[in-house]
């Protein structure tokens, strides 16, 4: 009976959002931080909320939000938001082998709900071995539980953000949350060498224009993290 009831989506489903349910706490300062910074740019709540939605992406947000105070490029605000976001394209080849059958629709709902918590939580998920058909709800629960608290967090700091107290340091939520997501990444050498170079990289790289210090950190990251690997 057990067997049969792990074939069920539903029960993939709730799993996704129970596996999911640790994290988001964590999350919701962080979609609160987000609401405020777009109103601190002068953008109208409405359109700060289908901002938030089409992009789903709180570094790559907050990364935009700061070059538009800063009236940067079109061109340039697109580019930095697309290379903060290049490490969906590792988490997507990862998660390909287990959603190749899926249709089209499947794949582009799962991609856009892909977050760096439901990919977290997920991915062990999808290589087990049981129920190989439906293992995709538990990504589906997940990233679903992710966006609706992530979208909720963001609107409230949208409208109540300006009357929010000063002493609450929400501030400090970012580079915690970071914190928390980059740290447990950190398996072996290569991976320490990458958020090592990158990490000081952007440190000494932080004066640069039109955010290059960001983007030349992630290069070196990427090709320290390789070199490492290929040499040990």
């Amino acid at each position: 009976m057990s067997a049969q009831r792990t074939e069920l989506p539903a029960f993939h489903f709730m799993a996704g959002i129970k596996a999911i349910s640790p994290v988001l706490l964590g999350v919701i300062p962080f979609g609160l931080i987000s609401g405020i910074a777009i109103t601190q740019v002068q953008i109208a709540p409405v359109d700060g909320l289908v901002m938030s939605v089409m992009i789903f992406s709180g570094a790559a947000l907050l990364v935009a939000l700061q070059l538009i105070s800063e009236k940067m490029p079109a061109l340039v605000i697109l580019f930095s938001a697309l290379a903060v976001n290049l490490r969906f394209m590792i988490y997507s080849a990862s998660i390909a082998p287990y959603v190749n059958r899926l249709s089209k629709g499947w794949k582009v709902l799962l991609a856009y709900l892909l977050s760096d918590q439901a990919y977290a939580v997920s991915i062990f998920h999808l290589r087990e071995g049981s129920s190989p058909g439906n293992r995709h709800w538990h990504l589906l629960g997940s990233g679903l539980g992710m966006w609706l608290v992530w979208q909720i967090s963001v609107g409230l700091g949208l409208f109540l953000g300006a009357s929010l107290p000063a002493n609450l340091s929400l501030e400090f939520a970012i580079p915690l949350t970071f914190l928390a997501l980059a740290i447990p990444a950190i398996k072996d050498k290569p991976t320490a060498a990458a958020a090592l170079v990158s990490g000081s990289a952007v440190l000494l790289l932080t004066g640069l224009p039109f955010n290059l210090g960001m983007l030349a950190a992630i290069l070196f990251g990427i090709i320290s993290g390789s070199l490492c690997e290929r040499l040990l």
